[in-house]
């Protein structure tokens, strides 16, 4: 995969190819940065979706102080999902093998995407390989996602609620499960 190494060039690509950006600093040393790239980086499925879905940025987060601190950046890897005003709307920190990545990505760039109005992109990116993530332990957080953007979008919370109920049953240890209130 090619990773762009400058903020603006990743905001240009962004507004060019109506795609948000997956932003991940890393540094020198970095042990869940060398992981991510001989694991997870590696899995075709998950290559295949960064590059479809979002412009690949990577910084480091010495050198690039500015970004770092407009962002709040303070760990390796961490991976930010922004706008192509370089505005972050979701992040994460840590190392995540391919199968969480992938779930993660989904939220990601429905976090990114849904105060855009995008709720069917939302919905379709969110589904597409759903069933190859039910094992991962933010499957339960998928499917809530899915729900609220179609609830947005219709106003019908039969499927929502339908949804948490299962969540409920299938996933009773999840944080879906405890923090949703609808029965």
């Amino acid at each position: 995969m090619i990773w762009l190494n400058n903020l603006d060039d990743a905001k240009n690509a962004s507004l060019q190819e109506h795609k948000p950006i997956l932003l991940q600093f890393e540094m020198d040393g970095c042990g869940g940065c060398k992981k991510l790239n001989s694991t997870t980086y590696i899995d075709e499925n998950l290559k295949k979706e960064m590059l479809d879905w979002f412009i690949l940025l990577k910084l480091d987060l010495i050198r690039n102080r500015q970004e770092r601190k407009e962002l709040g950046a303070y760990w390796t890897p961490s991976v930010y999902f922004l706008d192509h005003n370089g505005r972050s709307f979701f992040h994460f920190n840590g190392y995540l093998p391919a199968l969480d990545f992938r779930a993660m990505l989904r939220i990601g760039i429905a976090e990114t995407i849904m105060p855009a109005g995008k709720y069917d992109e939302v919905i379709r990116k969110t589904e597409q390989g759903l069933n190859d993530l039910t094992d991962s332990a933010f499957y339960p957080r998928l499917l809530v996602q899915i729900e609220k953007a179609r609830y947005i979008m219709t106003k019908d919370n039969t499927l929502m609620k339908q949804t948490l109920s299962d969540i409920k049953s299938n996933f009773p240890n999840s944080l879906e499960a405890q923090m949703y209130f609808w029965e």
